[in-house]
């Protein structure tokens, strides 16, 4: 046999090997896909303090979003809600300690389980993840970015800020309703001095940024409530 024939079988072999090997392939990120990513972003930047302040906040969640679009390009097979995105803490029960899940997002005037304030929110995430209570500001800034990165809520929404529960912190800076209950969480209009706290979170990478102070109650858009045990 000639070296020119064996050169031929030898291309010939490579490519049948070529064909019968399968190599993984890349999905597109569909338009339901791309439709989720793009909500997702409006719901970050509308949490987001407006003017000057958000600038951070809104930078974060155009750099999630650009994330989010990459792992759906890159993913085998992106379809909704998660669209190759990772997920942690979604369901309840997640085991572990620290950050371990997320109530939808809220005004400051915090309504879970048909019940106003921090007890509705402690309640609420008891309910969806044994054991926990809402978490924090020490919890959340104590929390490793793994537990925060690609954090997701009970609704499936990327979590992208939290409202900043500090205990030690003056009540007018908690969303106090200082006119009837005089308890924290529970402001519900814009009429007096009582304004929340927020921090924004880089969901990809599971970064906090800097606290976000002022931030009206009930018209500054929306932030998550943080679950931890």
């Amino acid at each position: 046999m000639t070296r020119t024939a064996l050169v031929v079988m030898r291309i010939v072999f490579l490519g049948a090997l070529v064909l019968v090997i399968p190599f993984p392939t890349h999905a597109k990120c569909k338009n339901d896909c791309k439709r989720v990513i793009t909500g997702e972003f409006k719901t970050c930047k509308k949490a987001c303090t407006k003017g000057k302040a958000g600038k951070s906040c809104r930078a974060a969640c155009a750099s999630d979003r650009k994330a989010n679009r990459m792992a759906c390009k890159n993913a085998t097979s992106p379809t909704p809600p998660s669209c190759g995105q990772s997920t942690t803490t979604t369901l309840p029960g997640s085991p572990g300690t620290g950050v371990v899940g997320a109530l939808t997002a809220t005004h400051g005037r915090f309504n879970y389980n048909v019940t106003l304030g921090l007890p509705g929110a402690n309640a609420a995430c008891s309910t969806n993840f044994s054991g926990a209570h809402a978490c924090t500001l020490a919890e959340l800034q104590a929390a490793p970015a793994s537990q925060l990165a690609g954090l997701r809520d009970t609704g499936g929404n990327s979590v992208a800020s939290f409202w900043a529960i500090d205990p030690n912190a003056p009540a007018l800076s908690q969303c106090v309703d200082d006119v009837v209950t005089h308890l924290n969480w529970e402001y519900a209009t814009a009429h007096t001095a009582s304004r929340g706290e927020q921090i924004p979170l880089t969901n990809a990478t599971g970064v906090l940024g800097t606290l976000q102070t002022g931030v009206q109650c009930n018209i500054a858009g929306t932030n998550w409530v943080g679950c931890c045990r």
